[in-house]
């Protein structure tokens, strides 16, 4: 007799896309085990690590239990605080409702409440084991454990939530290059944490010291720290790389007291902290498809993109929302109409892929031209004034115009398609704009643009809701 209920899963890497997606599969009733290289003693961070930011569009692909222990141990962060040359500071709200803001959280506490509440539904996690490599018709898994011995691990459906070094994509890649295609770029700047004092800084905002094409950046943590980045180009290769003319301890230390006058006191030891170790290096991963036959991928494995729009984490945990949601979808048609398992499997993957490799190919785009924005734009009185221009656009046209930050950040229309809307309109604000003072001409530029946009597209939003319970 043919199965026809999907009964189990394997996914590679028990990060936080695994954890989040193992809950929401065992929700299901569906078997769900997790393979981790790292041990269960595993400490967390390399030194280069930064917090990551939840929107809402993340959030509300997550249940709303674990959205509630996400709020008690983060940061709700609801405006840029920009700290400028000349030593003045002003803000920018990231939106217009209560629901626009990030949740900043260190990357280890989101992956420990998602892993407990992995195990919490039942799901069963094994530390140690290593994958060397897949088949995706089975679908299987080589596995070797800390002392070399190797197994092989089936199930209905094979996921790789194993990041942006993903084995299971380029074993993929590497056994069907006519089916699969990879890129796999670094971008010129790096990144690394620097330790910084709290002091009596605004905790209610993401703090940005934008320098051309460079910035300092500092999250605010509930214990009265601060997660503190620099991201600057980077010179050199391998052991050897640093960032750009900062070559020494007393060249770092000299660097941050003229370009970071008014927080150089909280860095004590940013000169020889930073002169120890290599900046991270920041990498933009494409793949089409997502998938190839009953292997998927979800998360950075299939679209690891730089951090400037702070999207990464909350479009891996679309993927996982779209992939349950599939495959739940689907389960149900074939207990009413009959099928298979293999064949629920591979038509799940399918239109996943079809969804989500759009979605991820323009946040990459989206994320690096959000770097020019965050290190040099924010400090241009044009630039301010446009968003100001948009942002009363919106206020008094939400029909019409929503600002990019908030279509990318707060609501779930898919990223190809913002990108789109926002292209679109865009190009209708630049003509109204060109040549004319668009302070002086806020009013008449605006009654311009619903004139001539509304006559031609209005987009749809999809609102931000909650999608688990």
């Amino acid at each position: 007799m043919t199965e026809q209920a999907m009964r189990s899963v394997v996914i590679i890497g028990a990060g936080p896309v695994g954890c989040a997606l193992a809950t929401l599969l065992r929700r299901q009733g569906l078997e769900v085990d997790l393979f981790e290289r790292q041990t269960e003693s595993a400490g967390t961070g390399s030194g280069h690590s930064f917090n990551l930011t939840l929107t809402s569009r993340g959030l509300d692909c997550l249940p709303q239990s674990v959205k509630r222990r996400l709020y008690l141990q983060g940061s709700v962060l609801a405006k840029r605080i920009i700290h400028h040359r000349d030593g003045a500071i002003s803000t920018q709200a990231y939106g217009t409702m209560y629901n626009h803001h990030l949740l900043s959280i260190p990357r280890g506490i989101l992956q420990d409440l998602l892993r407990d509440q992995a195990l919490r539904e039942g799901a069963r996690i094994h530390y140690g084991q290593q994958c060397l490599d897949v088949d995706t018709a089975q679908p299987a898994a080589l596995l070797q454990d800390r002392d070399g011995s190797s197994s092989r691990v089936t199930g209905d459906l094979l996921v790789g939530c194993d990041g942006a070094n993903s084995v299971v994509r380029d074993a993929i890649v590497a056994a069907h290059p006519k089916d699969v295609w990879m890129t796999r770029d670094t971008i010129a700047h790096g990144y690394a944490e620097i330790t910084m004092d709290y002091g009596d800084a605004d905790p209610t905002g993401m703090h940005l010291w934008p320098r051309g094409d460079h910035f300092l950046q500092a999250q605010p943590n509930r214990d009265q720290t601060f997660t503190t980045s620099l991201f600057k180009p980077t010179a050199g290769d391998g052991a050897l790389r640093h960032f750009s003319g900062l070559p020494s301890a007393e060249s770092i230390s000299d660097y941050c007291a003229t370009e970071f006058p008014d927080v150089f006191g909280r860095m004590a030891e940013v000169g020889n902290e930073l002169a120890g170790r290599s900046p991270g290096q920041l990498r933009i991963i494409n793949c089409a498809p997502y998938h190839h036959r009953r292997a998927v991928l979800v998360g950075d494995a299939a679209h690891a993109v730089v951090p400037f729009y702070g999207q990464g984490i909350n479009c891996s945990f679309e993927d996982a929302a779209t992939l349950a949601s599939l495959l739940e979808k689907f389960q149900a048609a074939v207990r009413s109409e009959g099928g298979t398992v293999k064949t629920v499997a591979e038509v799940v993957v399918d239109e996943y892929s079809d969804v989500r490799v759009r979605a991820g190919h323009a946040l990459a785009e989206l994320s690096m031209r959000n770097l020019e924005e965050l290190s040099d734009h924010v400090n241009s009185p044009l630039f301010l004034e446009r968003k100001a221009l948009e942002r009363r656009l919106h206020e008094l046209r939400p029909d019409l115009y929503t600002p990019l930050y908030q279509l990318v950040a707060f609501t779930h229309m898919p990223y190809d398609a913002v990108q789109r809307v926002q292209q679109e309109s865009s190009a209708v604000l630049d003509a109204l704009c060109e040549g004319r003072d668009v302070r002086a001409d806020q009013d008449a530029i605006i009654g311009e643009f619903a004139e001539q946009y509304g006559d031609t597209f209005t987009p749809q939003l999809t609102p931000s809701k909650q999608r688990t319970g």
